[in-house]
């Protein structure tokens, strides 16, 4: 398999602010709705190293697909257990869609303004709206261990127990099966490449009405 090392290394920045923005934000979230559990364990920083898991942050580098170390929570103490979780399990990916959108503007500053290494920063800021873009997306998946299921598990887990239990049983095997048969592909990359298109889309509006 062929692998593109300037691609990687120039992703790397970008894979740290997503992971870091995106725990972070978990962790924010829970301890503003009462929960000191990420404070406690030092999980309240946007400093990289707390929150990267190695191996998830060479997969994601390397084929768009890995994760973070997830903070852990105590939805005791919230004051409502259900809405809570779901509030802070949802703070992740949007997070990263901000995150994405922020740099979308620094990069259209920087296409204005940088002359210096132009290709490298520019190609470093693009590389940050995308894979905020994929981070986002990935984790609103429906699948354990990502966010999204949470976010389901939380809605709906009273009424469907036995569901679940399976669900988490067999969970490992259900993410491999979806990865092998191009399920993230097709239901993550997919829907990141339109929604960076259309973000690639209004920059070039944006920097013809300021030319």
């Amino acid at each position: 398999m062929y692998i593109n090392w300037v691609d990687v290394l120039l992703s790397l920045p970008a894979v740290f602010l997503a992971m870091s923005f995106h725990e972070f934000a978990h962790a924010l979230t829970a301890y503003r709705l009462g929960d000191p559990t990420p404070k406690n364990q030092g999980r309240l920083t946007l400093f990289p190293l707390a929150h990267v898991d190695w191996l998830g942050l060479i997969l994601f580098a390397l084929f768009r697909f890995g994760w973070a170390r997830p903070v852990q929570v105590n939805p005791a103490n919230f004051k409502n257990r259900k809405w809570g979780s779901v509030i802070v399990s949802f703070a992740g990916p949007l997070a990263n869609m901000l995150l994405s959108l922020i740099a979308l503007v620094i990069l259209m500053v920087a296409e204005l303004f940088v002359f210096f290494y132009r290709d490298i920063v520019l190609g470093i800021i693009d590389r940050v709206v995308q894979l905020n873009i994929v981070f986002a997306i990935l984790n609103l998946m429906p699948i354990p261990p990502f966010d999204g299921y949470h976010i389901i598990k939380e809605l709906f887990y009273r009424r469907n127990v036995k569901f679940f239990w399976n669900y988490e049983y067999y969970g490992m095997l259900i993410l491999f099966i979806f990865a092998v048969l191009g399920g993230f592909n097709l239901l993550v990359h997919t829907p990141a490449q339109y929604v960076y298109r259309q973000l690639m889309h209004l920059q070039t509006f944006l920097l013809s009405l300021l030319q």
